[in-house]
């Protein structure tokens, strides 16, 4: 095992009537791994849509059992509560599965749980990666296509190869996410949506333009939540603006 990268991971709650998801908290790697929720309240969730474990709890949500306050929980181990939900490495055939996540075979606990998700066929819990941008107001970050069984993506699998140049469309007028974002073929075939999460980071990028998005990587055809990624790079300035604030408030708070 190589050691373990500084990542950070969103925990992402989907509520199961509506099946819009919600950031509730965030795994991170900092010479051990940590934990903590995410409060609505916070500057970091001012941001990103549906996010809080204040607004998931009152639809439903349910702390999880070693994690019942609001604080940071530390390990030397990954938690055991998230270590279940990757690919057993004992596997025979996990040197193959790594590869179809764009993984080697001595990948890292985080990145294992970052290219899957970590889900799991019995709850409603996943990770993302959140989105990542400089000081200058630079941008990537990396998705599953949501919402890809429900759309004509298997008809445009043909056109779709890792670098091949794919099309965002706002969609205003969506009665669950005024942000929406459509994700659609070089053919104009509707894949999908950005996920909730991002699209209100990538709104103004797509207005103006100032983007680019490309298929990082196709995944294997039995599991429709990983079946596309793609990746978006741009330039969106007023997000330069947003770390400036964030520091200014961080000094004050020292101060």
């Amino acid at each position: 095992m190589v050691r373990e990268k500084e990542i950070e991971l969103w925990l992402v709650w989907k509520e199961p009537q509506s099946r819009q998801r919600y950031v509730v908290g965030k795994l991170w790697y900092e010479n051990d791994y940590k934990f903590r929720y995410i409060h609505s309240s916070e500057d970091c969730a001012r941001k990103i849509n549906h996010c809080g474990i204040d607004r998931a709890e009152k639809l439903g949500f349910t702390r999880l059992v070693p994690f019942p306050e609001m604080q940071v929980y530390s390990n030397t181990k990954l938690f055991y509560i998230f270590e279940r939900r990757l690919l057993n490495r004992r596997r025979p055939d996990f040197a193959k599965l790594a590869r179809e996540l764009g993984l080697n075979e001595s990948c890292t606990s985080l990145e294992l749980l970052q290219a899957t998700g970590g889900r799991l066929a019995t709850d409603t819990i996943e990770f993302v990666t959140p989105f990542i941008f400089s000081r200058d107001g630079d941008f990537d970050v990396d998705f599953n296509v949501a919402g890809w069984r429900h759309y004509q993506g298997e008809q445009a699998i043909n056109e779709l190869s890792p670098g091949t140049l794919i099309r965002l469309v706002l969609e205003p007028d969506n009665p669950y996410d005024s942000f929406a974002i459509q994700v659609r073929s070089p053919s104009d075939i509707m894949l999908g949506y950005v996920p909730v999460y991002y699209s209100r980071y990538l709104d103004e990028v797509v207005r103006s333009g100032e983007y680019e998005a490309r298929v990082l990587r196709v995944g294997p055809p039995g599991d429709p939540q990983i079946r596309l990624i793609v990746k978006v790079t741009g330039w969106a300035p007023y997000l330069a603006q947003v770390v400036e604030d964030l520091q200014r408030r961080k000094k004050a708070a020292i101060q």
